[in-house]
């Protein structure tokens, strides 16, 4: 193998590349400190840099540091970088620092046990294997985060974390067989241990790499997820609501329906009990609209007070049923306030894309003459496109 490769030349070149990659992640940190885990990320790299120059002096340093010094940098090193992943992915507890130090101490407490962890092997085994744990426990929570909100990067970032996880196991394997001299500090120039460290030189870089795109896609997505949402309710805002029902208008057939929400006297609301009370008021509307809303439906604050739900698929009298369905759970709805409780009403019109066609500003004219209708009929109801407002259960006719 030596003819091939000189392992330490490959470390050394890995570092810089690692140094770069820590550089890089600390500039980006700078300018955007309420990232924490970019941080995290960038100690990482500064913390493989260093273990990978004295991984490649090793055979020159006193027989104890070169033994233990290596491998508590380089688990350390996944310690921190475990952090930085449960930051990025919203899963942080409140004794993840103390499981980021966990490995750097149980490979302490194992190096000064004495004789038995003389054997290089063993070395070996616990250092892949806490490390191995750290890998496993990263991939879980990128799963997690991919759920929740999918980056193309994260992907392949957990396909990289399994194939080095697959590595450490052949390597562990290895280590079980006894391949390596008892007392042996350095490792020996063999094929396998060459790929072992060319395939380690590859992980590191190309998740670097892979970080900093996951820190792009990220930032990419929080900004269209701004763009297309309401703050104060988190429903999608009118410009998203449009282009998201627009391809099912498209291929309609002549089902789906359009229900407009509007809560009545939201002006006297915000006179009497305040604006923030007014606030809270359109995001607890927004929380049972979400809640009440069927599955594969949209639902968005297109105004002040005013909210949208768009039913694909659905008929006009199956609409309105979703609509008075809501409008009771409103209608039970109290919310207290400094200047008293606050009780809500909320009226609706239904318009259904076989009555009114497919144009979205056909069907939302349709559905607003609905609403209105069920305003001038008193409020607190449900009204549907060509028809009388419905007169609420317990209210008078």
């Amino acid at each position: 193998m030596g003819t091939f490769l000189d392992i330490p030349t490959l470390l050394v070149t890995t570092a810089v590349a690692c140094f770069c990659v820590c550089v890089s992640l600390f500039l980006i940190w700078r300018s955007a400190r309420n990232e924490i885990f970019v941080f995290d990320w960038s100690l990482s790299y500064g913390l493989v840099t260093v273990t990978m120059l004295l991984v490649a002096v090793r055979g020159r340093l006193p027989t104890v540091l070169a033994m233990t010094a290596p491998g508590a940098l380089l688990l350390a090193c996944f310690g921190v970088l475990w952090l930085g992943y449960r930051q990025f992915s919203d899963r942080t507890g409140r004794f993840d620092r103390f499981w980021a130090v966990a490995g750097v101490l149980a490979w302490l407490t194992f190096s000064l046990t004495g004789s038995p962890f003389t054997d290089s092997n063993l070395r070996g085994l616990v250092n892949s294997s806490i490390e191995l744990t750290y890998l496993l426990s990263i991939v879980h929570d990128l799963v997690h985060h991919q759920r929740k909100a999918p980056l193309p990067a994260a992907k392949l970032t957990i396909a990289l974390f399994i194939i080095h996880a697959v590595k450490l196991l052949i390597v562990n394997v290895f280590y079980l067989s006894g391949v390596l001299d008892t007392h042996a500090v350095v490792m020996p120039n063999t094929v396998f241990f060459g790929l072992s460290f060319i395939e380690s030189a590859l992980f590191t870089v190309f998740l670097g790499l892979l970080q900093l795109v996951l820190i792009g896609q990220r930032s990419e997505r929080r900004l269209r997820v701004a763009a297309e949402t309401d703050s104060l309710t988190g429903l999608a805002n009118r410009r998203h609501f449009l282009d998201s029902i627009h391809p099912h208008l498209l291929r309609a057939g002549g089902r789906g329906a359009l229900i407009i929400f509007d809560i009545d006297h939201f002006k006297h609301v915000n006179d009497t009990f305040g604006h923030p009370a007014g606030d809270w008021a359109l995001a607890e509307f927004a929380a049972i609209l979400s809640t009440q809303a069927p599955a594969g439906s949209i639902a968005a604050r297109v105004g002040g007070e005013e909210f949208a739900l768009f039913l694909p698929d659905w008929a006009t009298a199956e609409a309105a049923e979703v609509a008075e369905r809501i409008r009771r759970t409103i209608a039970d709805l109290r919310i207290p306030a400094p200047a008293g409780e606050l009780r809500l009403t909320v009226s609706g019109g239904v318009a259904g894309v076989g009555e009114s066609g497919s144009d979205y500003q056909a069907l939302h004219c349709a559905a607003d003459s609905a609403l209105y209708t069920a305003k001038s009929a008193g409020r607190d109801r449900v009204a549907v496109f060509g028809q009388r407002a419905a007169v609420p259960r317990g209210a008078a006719a």
